[in-house]
C-alpha cells in the first residue's frame, strides 16, 4: 500500500512540474510578445517625447501700446539710426503665444500704427547735407497692418510649469511678417505746373494716395502688401500669478524702398497720367509748406540756398512746357536714394495675461 501511494506521488509530482514547465514557457512567450510591441509603439511613437510637455505648455494673451519710427529717404541722416523723435506715431496690437519649451515660445500678433516724415522739418537749409532734401520738399504717411510671427527666445530657462516662470527674463525674437501699407500725402492750395499759370486741383487740402499716381513711372510699381523680418530685443517681467509686461524694441526690415513713395528719379512729368499725378511728383516749387501753412522761402540762409535759384523749364513728352526748380524736377534727376530699403522701428509695451493651458496638450481647459 504503502508503495502504490509513492508511486502516485511521484506521478503527481511529474505532473506538476510539466504544467508548471509549460505555464512558465507560456509566460514567458507572452512577456516577450508584450516587450516587443511596447518597443514597436515606442519606435513609432510620434508624440510629444519630452517632459516639457503637458501641464508645462501655455498659451498667452496680449495687448499692446507702440511707438513706430520711420526710416527711409525721408529722414534727417542717410543712417539706419537716423529718426525724428517728433515724428513718433502711436500704435496698439493684440498677440498670443504658445510656449513649446523651457526657453522657447512662438508668438503671433496683429498690429496697426502710423509712420510719417517730412523734408521741411527734419531737414536743414543751412546744413550744406541737408538742403537738398529741404528744397526736395516731399512728406507722407503711412498707416501700417502688420500681422507677424517670431520665434520668442528667453535667456532664463523655465523648465517647470506656468506657476514656475521667471520673475524676470531678458528675451530676443525674430520671424517674419505681412504687412499692408498706404503712403500718403497732401495736395497743395497751389502748385505751380507751367510757366506763367498755377494750378488749383479738386483735391486740394486732401490727403491723397501716392501709390495709383506712380509719381516715379508706371514702371516703378509696388504692392500694397509687403513682406518684412522683424527682429529685436525686449525684457518680461512678472507682475502676478497670472500677469506678465514686456518692454521691447523691434527693426522692421523691409523688401521695399516705397514705405514713403520715395526710392528713384524723377519722372518726366508729360508721361505721368493726371494733372494731380505730376503735382504729387514734384513738390520743389511750392512757397507754402502744405500740412503748416508757413512760408519755404523765408529766412533762407544765403542766396545760394537751392530755394534761391531761378526756376527752369523742359519739354515734356506730351510736348508741354513744365516748371521747376533747377536740379529737383527735371526727369532722370535724382529724388531718392535706392540702394537701401526702407525701415520702421517699433517700440512696445505689452501687457500678458496667461490664460490656458497649450491647446497641444493633452488635458483641455486648464485654467490658473
Amino acid at each position: 500500500m504503502q508503495k502504490t501511494t509513492s508511486v502516485i506521488y511521484l506521478i503527481l509530482l511529474c505532473l506538476s512540474l510539466s504544467l508548471s514547465h509549460q505555464a512558465s514557457a507560456q509566460y514567458n512567450k507572452k512577456k516577450a510578445r508584450t516587450m516587443r510591441n511596447q518597443n514597436s509603439r515606442t519606435a513609432k511613437y510620434k508624440g510629444r517625447k519630452l517632459a516639457f510637455a503637458n501641464a508645462k505648455q501655455y498659451i498667452t494673451l496680449g495687448v499692446s501700446a507702440h511707438a513706430l519710427n520711420y526710416f527711409g529717404d525721408i529722414a534727417p541722416k542717410s543712417t539706419a539710426t537716423s529718426t525724428d523723435i517728433s515724428f513718433t506715431r502711436p500704435g496698439l496690437g493684440v498677440s498670443s503665444s504658445v510656449r513649446v519649451g523651457s526657453s522657447l515660445a512662438v508668438r503671433a500678433e496683429f498690429l496697426y500704427g502710423r509712420l510719417s516724415s517730412s523734408d521741411y522739418d527734419v531737414a536743414d537749409p543751412a546744413n550744406a547735407l541737408d538742403v537738398y532734401r529741404y528744397a526736395r520738399n516731399l512728406h507722407f504717411r503711412n498707416n501700417i497692418k502688420d500681422f507677424s510671427v517670431v520665434g520668442v527666445y528667453d535667456f532664463f530657462a523655465n523648465p517647470g510649469s506656468v506657476t514656475f516662470r521667471m520673475g524676470f527674463t531678458p528675451y530676443v525674437f525674430a520671424g517674419i511678417s505681412l504687412f499692408h501699407h498706404n503712403p500718403k500725402a497732401k495736395v497743395p492750395a497751389q502748385a505751380v505746373l507751367y510757366p506763367g499759370d498755377s494750378t488749383t486741383l479738386p483735391e486740394a487740402g486732401k490727403w491723397v494716395s501716392l501709390r495709383p499716381l506712380h509719381t516715379e513711372g508706371t514702371d516703378k510699381t509696388y504692392s500694397p502688401i509687403q513682406l518684412s523680418i522683424p527682429a529685436g530685443i525686449g525684457v518680461r517681467y512678472r507682475l502676478t500669478q497670472i500677469i506678465d509686461v514686456e518692454a521691447e524694441m523691434s527693426y522692421r526690415f523691409l523688401f521695399t524702398d516705397y514705405l514713403d513713395d520715395v526710392s528713384t528719379n524723377y519722372v518726366d512729368k508729360g508721361t505721368l497720367g493726371s494733372e494731380l499725378a505730376k503735382v504729387m511728383s514734384d513738390r520743389s516749387l511750392e512757397a507754402t509748406e502744405v500740412r503748416t501753412g508757413e512760408n519755404r522761402f523765408q529766412n533762407l540762409p544765403d542766396n545760394e540756398s537751392p530755394l534761391n535759384r531761378t526756376p527752369v523749364t523742359y519739354t515734356g513728352a506730351d510736348g508741354r512746357q513744365y516748371l521747376t526748380l533747377l536740379g529737383y524736377g527735371q526727369p532722370n534727376q535724382q529724388r531718392g536714394g535706392a540702394k537701401d530699403n526702407d525701415i520702421f522701428i517699433v517700440t512696445s509695451i505689452r501687457v500678458i495675461f496667461m490664460i490656458v493651458r497649450s491647446p497641444f496638450s493633452s488635458k483641455r481647459g486648464y485654467r490658473l
